[in-house]
């Protein structure tokens, strides 16, 4: 492993998201946001290191840390005439776009990623997943898609995460591949045209809906030995009256396009979407390699206002590790859900030796934050027990209850609901859970369990009355179970609360259809 950071020659400051790569290979890696790159390698070799506005270097030999400096290249402003003539940005877009076959490979082709996705509500970070990501692109660029998974097969055959602390945790996506697999504008365009700008598409609408931005050439730049344009472009303002006679301001969006002068290829994109106090942030660089341009690294973020007026907001990144053009590498799959995810074989010695991005002092803190000071590894094995233990829970139920309950010292109240399939009498109670559960995630957990032999009626209420929602807890233990003696359950319903050393708070807790039951959720948390 080489290990180094890269500087800005003249400043000193760290050169955020280069391409690093290994000569003569497709293998290579980024530097992130402080400037610093690990990369895995073989004896001998050479490093190729681009950037956007520096000289491309080239280094032989470097130490296992090193520090690397680029020197600046100073970008010239559009006063300056090409070919006699001024820089219509409008036409470089065009030529941009019909060149997309010529620029980028349209065979087949893989390319092997490394993925880090981290997210927050309001201050507090609440999930961190990593994960090695491989893409068959079975048509390569030769058409545009509409969505991830459309023309190529998607597979992930390594991952470590954290438990997910986040309000949104039962809405969220298991992993967002798809997601920021769409911030290649290359490779990913609306399907339509549309009157207006949607802020919750994961594709860009730049070329489909061409006619409604404007265009500007900046300036011109340089890339590995090469001019550049800087094309801006501005979605049009759009607004739209209310029926209280206001005029409400639609999604915008602006950003800035890296083209080259000679071949018209996209190195660079950036977008900035706006909506409200929602905003989304997408860059998209490209390198070459043989004769085609390939996209090395995608980063998308974002803030979002939800309906209680708190914030969330998440990162994501994709990096290219090696790019292979051999048809043997063909394989077929689509992003895996959270239960094939679950079966994912962790593997210690790839997150070792293998090309990742590097992490800052900033993701250093969020995954001591969330792991209270224990590597990821060990979060991820702790994840991994968790969520299995909340799998199947037609089995071994009263087993995997104790886990859970001693798991949870420390950590989390408990809310018990002893239960039938034979409910209709408090149908009430346990709709109102859900919703007590939904209010209250992360801070309660809501445990049912269910004394039934039957397992298929047990699964079969549980899908009929939506009893999985919003992560509810849910164990069968039978009618002959020592849990139920434990707590002294002769009758049902019976709800018990537990505190957060899993100590009994009330062995006769009130129903979710008691006001006062919030008083004493609101006691045990410290309110």
């Amino acid at each position: 492993m080489v290990e180094g950071t890269i500087l800005d020659k003249d400043t000193g400051k760290p050169v955020p998201f280069a391409s690093i790569g290994i000569v003569g290979t497709s293998k290579g890696t980024s530097s992130n946001i402080e400037g610093q790159f690990s990369i895995s390698v073989t004896e001998p070799f050479s490093l190729k290191i681009t950037c956007i506005g520096y000289e491309t270097l080239l280094i032989n030999a470097v130490s296992e840390t090193t520090h690397i400096e680029l020197k600046p290249i100073v970008t010239e402003l559009t006063a300056i005439v090409i070919l006699d003539k001024t820089v219509n940005a409008r036409r470089v877009m065009r030529k941009a776009f019909a060149n997309i076959s010529k620029n980028y490979n349209t065979q087949p082709f893989l390319q092997k990623f490394f993925y880090r996705h981290y997210c927050k509500d309001d201050k507090a970070y609440g999930r961190l997943i990593e994960a090695s990501v491989d893409v068959w692109k079975n048509d390569g660029y030769k058409s545009l898609q509409h969505v991830a998974g459309e023309k190529e097969a998607i597979r992930v055959s390594q991952l470590r995460r954290s438990l997910d602390k986040t309000e949104m945790a039962q809405g969220h996506e298991p992993i967002s591949v798809a997601n920021i697999l769409q911030a290649d504008l290359i490779g990913y365009q609306t399907p339509v045209k549309s009157d207006y700008l949607s802020f919750y598409s994961e594709v860009s609408n730049l070329h489909t809906d061409f006619d409604n931005y404007y265009f500007s050439c900046s300036g011109v730049t340089y890339y590995d030995g090469l001019e550049v344009y800087e094309i801006d472009y501005t979605h049009k303002r759009d607004s739209v009256l209310t029926t209280a006679g206001n005029y409400l301001q639609r999604p915008q969006a602006h950003g800035t396009l890296y083209i080259t002068t000679d071949t018209f290829a996209f190195i660079k994109t950036e977008d900035v979407r706006t909506y409200g106090e929602n905003t989304t942030r997408t860059t998209a660089y490209y390198r070459k390699y043989d004769d085609r341009y390939y996209p090395y690294h995608f980063i998308r973020e974002g803030e979002s206002q939800t309906d209680e007026n708190k914030g969330h907001s998440f990162h994501i990144e994709l990096m290219s590790v090696e790019v292979k053009k051999d048809v043997v590498e063909k394989f077929t799959g689509k992003i895996p859900s959270r239960e094939e995810l679950l079966q994912i074989p962790y593997d210690s010695v790839y997150w070792k030796t293998s090309t990742i991005l590097k992490t800052t002092p900033l993701e250093d803190a969020i995954i001591s934050d969330l792991g209270g000071g224990a590597s990821l590894s060990n979060q991820f094995n702790h994840y991994y027990q968790y969520e299995m233990n909340l799998r199947d829970g037609g089995v071994n139920g009263e087993e995997k209850f104790n886990w859970l309950k001693d798991d949870s010292k420390g950590n989390r109240i408990l809310y018990l609901i002893f239960w039938s399939t034979n409910f209709q009498s408090y149908l009430v109670d346990m709709e109102l859970a859900k919703r007590l559960h939904k209010q209250y995630r992360n801070k309660i957990t809501f445990v049912l369990l269910a004394l039934d032999d039957d397992e298929v009626k047990w699964k079969q209420t549980l899908e009929k009355f939506n009893l999985y929602t919003d992560g509810i807890i849910n164990y069968r233990i039978g009618s002959h179970s020592k849990l139920a003696e434990t707590y002294h359950v002769k009758d049902i319903p019976r709800f018990i609360l537990l505190n957060r050393n899993g100590e009994t708070f009330d062995l006769n807790a009130k129903r979710p259809s008691n006001p006062l039951l919030e008083k004493d959720f609101q006691f045990l948390m410290g309110k």
